[in-house]
């Protein structure tokens, strides 16, 4: 959730460059279903990003199944969390 605020909230380190990576995808035709598992949907975030880290990190430490556990609920905490957001930010989730 964090690297997605990092991205998507004004004034965070990292929305420049979402702002030109999106620019630079819709002038070439890259579809928008591309970009969030990258940085603009926190919960198809927590698929791609996870499975990066486990592939990178996490095979010493969770077996595949516990992986498989581990995705679905980041992906509904993150959920719970843009619904908190949306309710009592003025960002928002998108």
């Amino acid at each position: 959730m964090g690297l997605w605020i990092c991205f998507n909230w004004q004034g965070m380190i990292f929305e420049p460059l979402a702002y030109h990576a999106e620019e630079f995808c819709y002038t070439h035709g890259i579809p928008h279903f591309v970009l969030k598992p990258l940085w603009s949907c926190p919960t198809c975030m927590s698929s791609f990003w996870g499975l990066v880290f486990y592939l990178l990190l996490g095979h010493q430490y969770l077996s595949i199944a516990e992986m498989l556990t581990v995705i679905p609920v980041t992906a509904f905490i993150n959920k719970l969390f843009c619904i908190f957001l949306n309710k009592n930010t003025d960002e928002g989730c998108g």
